[in-house]
């Protein structure tokens, strides 16, 4: 990546409802992209940076051409379940394992949906599961606390070792949720970011890898009321008004897109794990 320039490959898994796409955007990608411009913006980078993206619809199955043109891929949430067996979910898991291993120095971002595709596809082979959650929806905005190790480790790649937030407060629409059976499960490397009453990963982390969170920072009231409304119909007025009023509450969208966008700026030192392509498919390599 160049000093000026961050060129972010969108993944669109869905569009937007047609309230949301008719008067904000229409796609995913370009809210992700305007939330990162306004972030670095707030940021105050210098030398100032040119942040430009270009959209794929993987449900049609767009995809690059090549990686070399990107230095960022983003991954978008879905109304599908990263585990439903449809082609494009099967094509943009083996993706996003080649991504992973055959273009290191491209980091990858997922949100709800991208998130557990992204453990799905790159955390399988170590027993992570992508299931519905027994405790049913996590809905509205809700506090995410993040996890000592995280904090520790993602403020080492910032500029003068900022210090980072212990808490953050998304908004949330989801039923599917990332099971780890054991912390110690997983490679070295990689680490779980905090976690809310409600669901225990709320997000992983690769030193200048991965990066994923299950809590929207793309949704803002509006965006996520109108989801709630277009999706649920036929939820009893009582429900839909408490939900509404759950969703209708300040967040920390400004931080945690600040987050993102210092991940895709800043390298870490880390160990990063050799995977080999064996027929499209990733072969993990074995742990220490």
């Amino acid at each position: 990546m160049t000093a000026q320039t961050l060129r972010i490959c969108m993944l669109n898994a869905d569009v937007p409802v047609p309230a949301v796409a008719n008067t904000r955007a229409p796609t995913y990608g370009r809210i992700f992209h305007h939330l990162l411009l306004s972030a670095a913006t707030t940021l105050k980078i210098t030398p100032s940076i040119t942040i430009t993206s270009t959209d794929f619809d993987v449900t049609r199955n767009e995809y690059p051409t090549s990686l070399s043109e990107f230095d960022a891929i983003v991954i978008s949430g879905s109304a599908s379940s990263a585990y439903d067996d449809l082609p494009w979910i099967r094509k943009l898991t083996t993706w996003v394992r080649s991504a992973y291993a055959c273009h290191p120095r491209v980091k990858i971002f997922g949100s709800c949906f991208g998130h557990q595709l992204v453990c799905h596809a790159l955390l399988g082979a170590y027993g992570v599961k992508v299931e519905k959650d027994g405790k049913g929806w996590e809905l509205g905005v809700k506090e995410i606390t993040l996890h000592d190790r995280f904090r520790k480790t993602f403020g080492k790649g910032l500029e003068g070792q900022k210090e980072v937030v212990d808490a953050l407060r998304l908004q949330f629409v989801h039923h599917d949720h990332v099971v780890i059976p054991e912390m110690d499960a997983l490679p070295a490397s990689w680490m779980t970011v905090g976690n809310t009453w409600h669901c225990a990963v709320q997000g992983v982390y690769e030193g200048g890898r991965v990066f994923t969170l299950q809590g929207h920072f793309e949704f803002d009231r509006f965006v996520n009321s109108e989801t709630i409304k277009f999706f649920f119909p036929t939820w009893q007025p009582k429900v839909l008004e408490e939900t509404l009023e759950m969703i209708d509450a300040d967040d920390d969208s400004v931080v945690a897109a600040t987050m993102v966008l210092e991940f895709f700026l800043n390298d870490v030192e880390q160990k990063t794990a050799t995977y080999a392509v064996a027929g499209g498919l990733l072969t993990p390599p074995l742990r220490e």
